[in-house]
């Protein structure tokens, strides 16, 4: 199966508080990692340094190595990184423009203006996230005008369009209802396809239903990862079977 990315020792630190301590792990291709762990244990410090945004703050400091298609990432610039790897945030961001100006943004800004290829692009990933039947007269539409979980939608088929290999999300469904969290998970599962996935939830049951592989980080240690069923069914770590118990989180 192999890996799309994987890390080697990966620390980070805000000024003096250490947040991630020699973090190495493998994600594999065209599956699903969630990554869990009580609040504040790292999580989204960790998706942050995969895509390379955590350089952008100021007094952050990462070591160790990040390898995406075993290149370190030290060799590519920050625009090929953020081709190959795409982050969908917790809260729906979407640009404060139309839907089609939405998906069209990153492929113009890559260079492609051509009218035809753009239409395909932004039709063709509405259809990956399955939005476009729903919302196919309404591309000219502000984004900001639509439900939470179209827009959450609207703003990972944007993701796609710079046609990323690892798509990274961070609780892509902690401010959604019920159904639009049902159609996420079945867009996500769809998605794996074609995709690495990374998600970041505090919802066990969501992991439960969409992981291939779960890792557990407490205290910014990894703590345990593993195959899913296996993890879940007998956690090999004390500190596992508490947390997914509820005994603390």
């Amino acid at each position: 199966m192999g890996e799309t990315i994987k890390t080697e020792g990966l620390s980070v630190s805000y000024g003096k508080k250490s947040v991630l301590h020699n973090i190495s792990l493998e994600f594999p291709k065209n599956r699903i990692t969630s990554i869990i762990g009580p609040s504040g244990c790292g999580k989204t410090t960790l998706l942050m340094a995969l895509d390379e945004m955590i350089k952008e703050i100021p007094d952050a400091r990462v070591t160790g190595n990040i390898y995406i298609d075993d290149v370190n990432t030290e060799a590519l610039s920050m625009e090929e990184i953020r081709r190959k790897v795409g982050l969908v945030f917790q809260k729906p961001v979407p640009f404060p423009f139309s839907v089609y100006d939405n998906l069209a943004y990153a492929p113009k800004y890559y260079g492609n203006h051509d009218k035809t290829s753009l239409n395909r692009i932004v039709i063709e990933k509405l259809q990956m996230v399955g939005l476009y039947d729903e919302i196919k007269d309404e591309l000219k539409k502000s984004a900001l005008k639509f439900s939470g979980g179209q827009q959450q939608r609207i703003c990972i088929a944007r993701a796609l369009t710079a046609e990323p290999e690892v798509l990274l999300l961070d609780e892509p469904c902690s401010s959604l209802d019920v159904k639009s969290t049902a159609i996420i998970e079945e867009t996500l599962l769809r998605l794996k396809e074609k995709y690495t996935i990374i998600i970041v939830t505090h919802n066990i049951a969501q992991a439960k239903r969409l992981s291939d592989k779960v890792v557990f980080l407490k205290d910014g240690l990894k703590i345990e990862e593993g195959d899913a069923k296996e993890f879940f069914r007998s956690p090999k770590e004390e500190e596992t079977g508490e947390f997914l118990r509820g005994i603390y989180g």
